[in-house]
């Protein structure tokens, strides 16, 4: 089967959870041909060694350079036409909630795609973009529910962004039997384009949540509220258009199941499929360092919220004083400033001899190895890599209740133990009882081992995997797993 992989800033330009759960994917079904398309920010390179049954690997600059803008007579009817179809775009977008949005949304989506398969997309923008579309319905929605009317310089930010990503339809994929978005989103969108074009089904699989998470995002961007507030609500109609057409959706979690059923998607087309890690690879660990040491390991990232680990390990040390931590992971360089922001609250809070930045690791397990507890202290998770690692090699964990997280661990917290988001002092808390009692942690290494070995083995997610590709192939659903003697009520809590 020739199957296209759809990914936004993960596989295979950088490394991390998703990226691992790609290549776990390629690698594991070699029995189809895949085509990696890749969105990146900028001038990424593929750093993965590719399995042979890739067939191609492309990398699309999202903001890549400028195109020419469509000139002349005989484009204006192009023109015309891209200018209809954003208006009914927008106004879907800032217009009230409800079924009829997402038909709108759809029905200019496919005017849009036929623009592009005319005369390209992406030099009718240039010519004239979204900017007097988002100013038309802000005026007719957002004005009419009291707020103040958007100015032209918001309407133009919020207009560069959207129109680079819709743009992206401009590029045309090689025929497959099946497409494979691995977020919602850009890739979507190109996802959703190309099954419209070659009429293939479509899958979505989410990690995180695309749209909660794009929510964080510019929430804590310096834009201002009209930027904000038009840019999320062209994601998320587009996110909504995307769980209505797709064929089948695989989140890798409930807790994502559930934020794709309120965005509209067919509870019948919802099909958990968990991460999965290799047993052989992440043999149990059995040695512990010298002194007590929390270990993180993760890309350095505000949604990892480094800022509660550190805050929390300062209370640590208060009760714990020759405490280490040990934080693994690549900075992506857009994330220096963040790093920088950091190193500086260690500093500030005293704790910067016992803060040790070690840099990308060889994969999680010499960062599981260095602690005798692995933390995770996210704001948003999908089903975490680093937590089913850290549990197939039997580490105690503490961490935040985002996300798959505690669909991780059982409810009891014999697997794993779980706290708040953002709640330093008791995540702070949860690491001195386990640093503190050698007992509790061996127990809960132990306990978490066989949880990882009953349910998330990466045999357990392939196989998933190449029955949805053959369902999508025959238009069928994925039809649900047998139970395993563990899936029940009471014992992992996994039904609750």
């Amino acid at each position: 089967m020739r199957i296209a992989l759809l990914t936004e800033g993960t596989y295979p330009v950088v490394t991390g959870g998703v990226s691992t759960w790609g290549d776990q994917l390629i690698s594991g079904l070699p029995e189809h041909a895949f085509d990696v398309i890749a969105l990146a920010g900028g001038s990424a390179g593929i750093v993965w060694k590719l399995p042979p049954n890739v067939r191609r690997a492309r990398v699309i600059e999202v903001w890549g350079p400028a195109v020419p803008a469509l000139r002349g007579h005989r484009h204006s009817s192009s023109i015309d036409s891209t200018q209809r179809a954003l208006a009914h775009l927008w106004d879907a977008a800032l217009g009230p909630e409800g079924r009829e949005g997402v038909v709108r949304t759809t029905n200019a989506l496919r005017q849009l795609v036929e623009v592009s398969d005319r005369v390209g997309l992406s030099r009718a923008l240039a010519a004239r973009g979204s900017v007097a579309a988002i100013i038309r319905a802000w005026s007719r929605h957002a004005v009419s529910a009291g707020e103040p009317p958007i100015s032209v310089a918001d309407a133009v930010l919020a207009a560069g962004i959207v129109d680079r990503a819709l743009a992206l339809v401009d590029n045309r994929l090689a025929e497959v039997d099946v497409i494979h978005a691995s977020s919602n989103g850009p890739s979507s969108l190109l996802a959703l384009a190309t099954s419209w074009r070659q009429e293939v089904p479509l899958l979505l699989t989410e990690h995180g949540v695309y749209l909660r998470e794009r929510y964080l995002a510019l929430y804590a961007a310096e834009m201002t509220w009209p930027v904000r507030r038009a840019v999320t609500a062209f994601l998320r109609r587009l996110c909504q258009v995307v769980h209505v057409h797709a064929h089948m959706i695989l989140p890798v979690n409930h807790f994502n199941a559930r934020w794709e059923r309120r965005l509209g998607a067919d509870p019948e087309r919802i099909h958990t499929i968990t991460n999965g890690v290799d047993p052989s690879t992440f043999r149990q660990v059995t040695t512990e360092p010298d002194v007590p040491t929390i270990s993180f390991v993760g890309r350095i990232d505000p949604l990892k919220d480094l800022e509660t680990l550190i805050s929390a390990f300062a209370l640590v040390r208060t009760r714990v004083p020759n405490a280490q931590l040990r934080i693994f992971g690549p900075t992506p360089p857009e994330n220096e400033a963040y790093k920088a922001g950091l190193v500086a609250l260690a500093l500030s809070l005293g704790v910067t001899d016992a803060v040790h930045w070690e840099g990308p690791s060889r994969g999680s397990r010499p960062a599981i190895e260095a602690g005798h507890i692995v933390a995770l202290s996210s704001i948003s998770e999908g089903l975490p890599f680093t937590l089913l690692e850290a549990m197939m090699c039997g580490r105690a964990t503490v961490n935040t209740d985002v996300g798959g997280v505690a669909e991780c661990l059982d409810e009891q917290q014999t697997t794993g133990m779980l706290v708040a988001a953002r709640d330093y002092a008791a995540f702070a808390d949860a690491c001195v009882t386990l640093l503190s009692d050698s007992g509790l942690r061996s127990a809960m290494g132990a306990a978490a081992r066989r949880r990882a070995l009953a349910e998330f083995t990466l045999e357990r997610c392939l196989n998933r995997y190449r029955e949805a590709y053959s369902a999508a192939r025959d238009g069928r659903q994925l039809s649900e797993p047998l139970p395993t003697p563990a899936e029940h009520v009471g014992e992992f809590g996994l039904l609750a």
